[in-house]
């Protein structure tokens, strides 16, 4: 302190002449770079993210952008791998080991076994009995059923790893900032939406739902993406008077657009879209207060639960006009809820599972797996892309290993979400928010597939920094992240 006080006694001087002048310690202070700048890693994961919910909306492999998409994911998975730190590795070691065992899992469908060994692999009679006609029985080949499918879901994962290992870079600005990017990324695939209510012909893919997807293929998953709008938009209300702004205007701000998104929903179709924005409004209290009912009830937590209270009624209340008007398609769809016929599948899908456990079908099979055993009455000019609910569709895939997996994933979610139930702050927040994406987005993909997009995969990624975010976060950008 000593030190301090004797560097600021020295700002100015006096001249012969009288007149005060700055010293060259004031001149080398203004001179410092700024620590308010953005790293480089935030930028680089802000143009990637630009650039996959630009066009990454849909799942299917063969559309034309993924040429573009693949090779970038790549590139930058591994620059982002090779400048993460050791001590950012060490805080985020239970995410890593199941991204480790996530992408062996895929490598070791990929690997060609001998003939003795696929086999005597469950569910592959068909593909001996093609072999043999083909007079090459003894052939190596891979666990996975479809290697092509496979391969497609191996180079898939890039994207979200190279999301990951960027955004356990940022420090909290940053990381806050990219809470705000993403915000935007959502709100402008609902105001694409808009136009394609509105008439306004944005096709950007062959395939599209027939009601308005946003930037994605399925308005499923623009639901869910917009359901996940709730919680960020009050994370910002809540945080962002800390990083420099109006506390007051940005509430306002954060609340009108939220109010906005609602009628964004209904207009998507998706039943599991209205199922996700419940939860997700639900849990907003749960993320600003914490999971101990008791902070609930401290009287600086009252004006908060006022206003979220205040929030969540008007959003009711214009939930209930568009259900009393019953004009939407969501709610529509509700009363067809028994036709559906992904219930169907499902029931097909189960019956056959259990002859490929314990291996599983193989990674990316599903599609040409499921035409084997499509029974007539389900036969359509259309064909089962997925079964429509990502659970079941890994357990036929991947087998006993993917129900450990899924397991182990439930228990790092209770595990996080125990670890944060008390615990009060701006990154007690982040952890809550992160778990709540999490939360929905395992919610969406029990009746759908969000996951397989790469603006899901990439949004998941970001969910589970946040939410395993520690609490001592890392402050400064090391190493090879300068500030630009």
């Amino acid at each position: 302190m000593a030190l301090n006080f004797l560097n600021k006694a020295k700002v100015t001087k006096v001249g012969a002449d009288g007149k005060r002048y700055r010293s060259k310690t004031q001149s080398r202070t203004k001179s410092a770079p700024r620590t308010s700048r953005r790293s480089r890693s935030f930028w680089l994961l802000l143009a990637f993210l630009a650039l996959v919910f630009l066009i990454g909306g849909s799942s299917r492999k063969e559309i034309p952008t993924l040429i573009l998409l693949r090779p970038a994911s790549v590139l930058l998975a591994f620059y982002a791998i090779a400048t993460t730190t050791a001590e950012q590795w060490r805080a985020y070691r239970a995410p890593l080991v199941m991204m480790a065992a996530i992408v062996l899992i895929t490598i070791a469908h990929l690997v060609p076994l001998p003939p003795a060994i696929w086999q005597a692999l469950a569910g592959r009679e068909i593909i001996l009995d093609v072999e043999q006609l083909a007079g090459q029985p003894d052939i190596w080949l891979p666990l996975a059923m479809v290697p092509l499918g496979a391969w497609n879901a191996f180079y898939a994962l890039f994207a979200p790893i190279a999301v990951f290992f960027l955004a356990i870079q940022l420090d909290d600005r940053d990381t806050f900032w990219l809470l705000v990017a993403l915000t935007g990324l959502a709100l402008l695939s609902g105001l694409v939406g808009v136009m394609q209510a509105a008439g306004i012909n944005v096709q950007l893919y062959a395939i599209m739902s027939d009601t308005p997807p946003g930037l994605f293929a399925n308005r499923n998953h623009q639901a869910a993406l917009l359901a996940m709008l709730f919680p960020m938009l009050a994370l910002i209300a809540a945080t962002g008077e800390r990083f420099g702004f109006d506390g007051s205007f940005l509430r306002v701000l954060t609340a009108a657009l939220a109010i906005a998104v609602v009628p964004l929903v209904f207009v998507t179709g998706s039943r599991m879209g209205l199922l996700v924005c419940v939860v997700a409004i639900l849990a907003i209290p749960a993320m600003q207060l914490g999971l101990l009912p008791t902070h609930w009830l401290r009287g600086g937590a009252r004006p908060k639960i006022a206003l979220g209270v205040g929030v969540a009624a008007v959003v009711a209340a214009l939930a209930g006009i568009g259900f009393a008007m019953s004009r939407n398609v969501a709610v529509e769809r509700l009363s067809l809820i028994n036709e559906d016929l992904r219930y169907s599948v499902w029931e097909e899908v189960l019956a056959f599972l259990p002859g490929y456990l314990p291996w599983g079908s193989g990674v990316g099979s599903y599609a040409e797996v499921y035409q084997i055993h499509e029974p007539n009455r389900l036969l359509s000019a259309s064909y089962s892309n997925h079964v429509h609910n990502d659970w079941l569709e890994v357990v036929l895939m991947a087998g006993i290993p993917g129900i450990i997996l899924l397991a182990a994933a439930v228990v790092m979610f209770c595990v996080a979400a125990w670890r944060c139930r008390g615990a009060r702050g701006t990154q007690s927040k982040f952890n809550r928010l992160g778990l709540i994406m999490v939360l929905v987005l395992a919610i969406a993909s029990s009746v759908d597939y969000p996951l397989r997009t790469p603006i899901m995969a990439s949004v998941f990624a970001l969910a589970v920094v946040w939410s395993c975010r520690p609490n001592h976060a890392i402050r400064e950008v090391k190493g090879r992240e300068a500030n630009v």
